[in-house]
């Protein structure tokens, strides 16, 4: 006689079933579908021995010694199973964050679906996006309103903006805890010119000794600027002109690239120096050229003089 239990619904999706068989006399072989050694065996109700007592394959269990006719033999079957809902290490892994040290794939977002590889928004008109601080709170926060975008220091800390220069980082901007802002590598230059310099028709002028010249923005050899980059340059003249005659005249001209730009006219007066003053701020692209030249529309000759003159040009942004 055989009997059977499924309490498959017992305990959720970890189930067994419950086979009970009254055994003829000598009978060792008791047929039963399940997986194997995942089985508890009891004949008359006491517990047998898996291997000393009987063996399983997945179809039947063996006893030993044969049951004698009567026994009862019980074979409780048990399945595999899974707890419901639960992840193992390795789905694990890929979805959840290492507190000690991890790397994300895709956008992050804060408050949104992410349109950008970090994307925080918040849901006020005026606050904090983040800050970012060390211990004793030297950092800085990014914040925002409806009308302006805020990056701040804090604890009475400069600010400074770094970049790859070539052969190394490169300070381009600081701004000091009072407000004070420098931009020490800002193209610029100053030259003078340290002997006079005849002017015969249209004459580049040259101003022969650098001072500074931040970028190599001017070239003292042939007086010309070439800009590094693109922007609003600031440029100023000032020297003195000599050898003129009652009403004879100095034409001054800013050159863009080979085209004129200004002019500006200079009257003589006999026996004395003419003093030139030239500020221009001039849009250039990068590498274009910008010069001075000076035109002789008088009957004789005359030079700048070798003092009292300057060219200098800076990058206003």
């Amino acid at each position: 006689m055989t009997r059977a239990r499924d309490v498959a619904n017992l305990i959720g999706s970890g189930n067994y079933s419950s086979t009970t068989f009254t055994a003829t006399a000598g009978q060792t072989v008791f047929s039963i579908a399940h997986t194997q050694n995942f089985v508890q065996v009891f004949m008359n109700g006491l517990l047998l021995d898996l291997t000393v007592d009987y063996t399983s394959n997945g179809s039947a269990v063996t006893l030993t010694s044969g049951a004698a006719a009567g026994d009862e033999i019980e074979v409780v079957a048990y399945n595999t199973f899974s707890v419901g809902d639960a992840l193992n290490q390795a789905a694990a892994d890929t979805r959840y964050v290492n507190t000690a040290g991890d790397t994300l794939t895709g956008n992050l977002g804060v408050n949104v679906s992410p349109t950008a590889a970090l994307d925080v928004r918040r849901s006020d008109a005026d606050g904090k996006i983040a800050e970012f601080h060390q211990n004793g709170g030297y950092g800085f926060e990014l914040s925002s309103s409806q009308t302006e975008a805020r990056f701040r220091s804090g604890y009475l800390q400069a600010m400074s903006i770094t970049t790859d220069a070539g052969s190394g980082a490169a300070e381009q901007m600081r701004i000091s805890k009072e407000g004070y802002i420098t931009t020490p590598n800002q193209p610029a230059f100053n030259a003078t010119r340290t002997s006079s310099q005849g002017i015969s028709g249209a004459t580049t002028l040259v101003f022969n000794s650098v001072r500074s010249n931040i970028y190599n923005l001017y070239n003292s050899s042939n007086g010309i600027v070439t800009a590094p980059v693109a922007g609003q340059y600031l440029f100023t003249f000032k020297s003195l002109f000599y050898s003129f005659s009652n009403s004879e005249y100095l034409d001054l001209y800013s050159y863009v690239n080979s085209s004129i730009r200004n002019r500006y006219e200079q009257t003589g007066n006999s026996g004395f120096h003419t003093q030139a003053n030239y500020a221009e701020i001039v849009y250039l692209n990068t590498n274009d050229t910008f010069k001075l030249v000076a035109n002789d529309r008088s009957t004789g000759s005359y030079s700048m003089y070798a003092a009292e003159n300057h060219f200098s040009g800076r990058l206003l942004g």
